[in-house]
């Protein structure tokens, strides 16, 4: 009988891509991460393998030298418990601390079998890794021992406050996930933190996702610090976005609230700090009950108050799940997933505040539509680019 309970407890090496990863044989993929190194490398991720969200999949990562106008051919490291393992990596995220420490945090529970989406075992397990020669040549990469921080499933990338703390968004799904039902998993959108650059973690709070109007969905929060000190959370749910506030440092927090400023259809949002102090926010330009289509960045120079500037990245059905950094100069490199069953496309945009807030592109740098990773049509899978 396959130990699910806790073959997803052992640790996985970040490892060079094998047979089973190269472009050509992979079909399905996407939910993109993006990140820097402190000589301006970047850093995609993402997850892939078999034809569905379940055992096959892993996490790989890819690199560009020349401000994502090109990318690596093939991946320069993945995670992969192996295609005869019950253990399923996924929901990968990049973070690079102020530092300039490069971390590579990844998401480990058990999948269901091939041709099952089973994309959650109702306790899962957030993991990191530090890439210590993030500028060297890739063969030469070495990576730290995968570590274990907690239950759940880490989407998005921590933030650093003020003080110099890592705020972690760590999620366990809330729902009736019947797996591990007898161990008592608390569920909601966690607040983890580190005070000390990632030597130890604890939990700090929690936002209870059980009354949420229309539902929870996934989560996949996001923090921001705001200028006054206090910590907004940006959540995923079936309506839309929803809002919760800490003012006590991320120890308690507002009941979530669906945000009366946001909207999209049910999908991973990006929003997060500029440079400038601004706030940028990419999500689909649509209501909650439409389409994945119109990937869009918009702009607050009010701390969030409102959005009134935007800027169209793409505008086809099928887009999701953005995410992005800033560069030294100021650039805004964007990555995002299209067609995820029928082409899996992971893509790239750069651009900056200016043509946001001109709504049209105006720096003669910027560039939309740049190919991270292409692999090929999944006959019959068309009707999946609908689902969640």
């Amino acid at each position: 009988m396959e130990n699910f309970t806790y073959a997803s407890l052992d640790p996985l090496a970040v490892t060079p891509a094998g047979t089973r990863h190269l472009n050509c044989n992979r079909t399905f993929q996407g939910i993109p991460s993006i990140g820097i190194s402190p000589k301006g490398r970047l850093f995609a991720c993402w997850y892939g393998g078999g034809t569905d969200e379940n055992r096959d999949n892993f996490i790989m990562l890819k690199i560009s030298d020349d401000r994502g106008e090109s990318w690596s051919k093939e991946p320069v490291a993945v995670v992969d418990a192996g295609a005869e393992s019950v253990v399923r990596v996924f929901d990968a995220s990049l973070f690079t601390s102020r530092e300039g420490k490069v971390y590579w945090f990844w998401s480990q529970g058990c999948g269901g079998p091939s041709g099952q989406c089973v994309p959650y075992d109702g306790i899962a397990g957030v993991w990191f890794s530090e890439l210590l020669n993030p500028d060297d040549d890739p063969q030469a990469f070495r990576f730290s021992p995968a570590r274990r921080i907690a239950n759940g499933v880490i989407m998005n990338p921590p933030i650093t406050l003020a003080d110099g703390t890592w705020a972690l968004p760590v999620s366990v799904w809330t729902g009736n996930y019947e797996r591990h039902r007898s161990l008592a998993v608390r569920q909601g959108c966690f607040f983890y933190v580190s005070t000390d650059d990632g030597a130890s973690f604890e939990c700090r709070g929690r936002i209870d996702m059980s009354e949420v109007e229309g539902g929870a969905s996934f989560d996949e929060h996001r923090f921001v610090e705001r200028k006054d000190g206090s910590i907004q959370c940006y959540i995923r749910v079936n309506r839309g976005v929803a809002e919760a506030v800490s003012r006590d440092g991320g120890r308690s927090w507002s009941l979530p609230v669906l945000s009366t400023k946001m909207d999209g259809p049910c999908s991973r949002i990006c929003v997060a700090r500029l440079k400038s102090g601004n706030l940028l926010f990419v999500n689909n330009d649509v209501t909650y009950h439409r389409t994945r289509e119109r990937m869009t960045a918009y702009l607050s120079t009010d701390d969030g108050a409102s959005w009134p500037y935007k800027l169209l990245l793409d505008e086809r059905a099928g887009v999701a799940y953005p995410d992005f950094v800033q560069d030294a100069d100021g650039t805004i490199a964007t990555i995002y997933d299209f067609a995820r069953y029928t082409g899996g496309d992971i893509l790239f945009a750069r651009f900056t505040e200016a043509d946001v807030l001109a709504g049209k592109l105006v720096s003669s740098d910027s560039h939309f539509g740049i190919s991270v990773d292409h692999t090929h049509t999944v006959p019959g899978r068309e009707a999946q680019e609908k689902k969640a």
